[in-house]
């Protein structure tokens, strides 16, 4: 009976082990801290995935809505250093953009960037009108053919960039248009793939 009370005090409370780290953004972020993160050993932040607000991040308020992706690659005493690793823009940003009879494309892909690294990037087109089969299937191949061509040459920082701050679907807009009339071409996803 004395051996059990005695096991039950020595419990140590795990959450006194822990410590509390400050996630900093990589260079092209201006090394910002983005937050802090909790963790009972260095080795157990590696590898953790954090999203911020792009809005918060740049000062520029009309990027709340799209959230960068930043894995934590390196600790450095109580300084977790990270890297971008992709985004998303939030379902109800969409969502507010969608009508009735208006058609609505994804194009999801894999693209290969000049380090020879991939990315999966997730492209939303939206029409001002119900589009045909066909404008569809011509919508899907050009988004495609362009995306790719566009990133087999540049760097990760600047394919990153570039999906972070919409010039992209800016890039896609105009030539897209000679199809079929678009409302609004966005890129609402891309990760890393590793």
């Amino acid at each position: 009976m004395a051996a059990e009370k005695e096991k039950k005090a020595r419990v140590v409370d795990k959450w006194k082990k822990k410590q509390w780290f400050e996630l900093i953004a990589p260079k092209e972020f201006d090394e910002q801290v983005l937050g802090e993160t909790i963790a009972e050993k260095e080795k157990n932040l590696l590898n953790r995935v954090v999203s911020v607000n792009l809005g918060d991040l740049s000062g520029q308020r009309q990027r709340r809505h799209i959230s960068i992706l930043f894995k934590v690659v390196q600790v450095e005493g109580k300084r977790a250093k990270t890297i971008a690793i992709g985004h998303s823009i939030s379902g109800g940003f969409l969502n507010r953009m969608i009508r009735r009879r208006m058609s609505k494309l994804e194009v999801t892909q894999q693209i290969e960037i000049a380090e020879g690294k991939k990315l999966k990037v997730k492209t939303i087109v939206l029409s001002v009108k119900k589009l045909s089969g066909k404008q569809e299937t011509v919508l899907r191949n050009m988004i495609a053919e362009r995306i790719e061509k566009m990133y087999k040459k540049k760097t990760e920082l600047q394919t990153m960039q570039e999906l972070f701050f919409g010039v992209t679907a800016s890039k896609l807009f105009k030539p897209l248009l000679k199809i079929a009339p678009l409302k609004k071409i966005e890129v609402i996803e891309s990760r890393l793939i590793e």
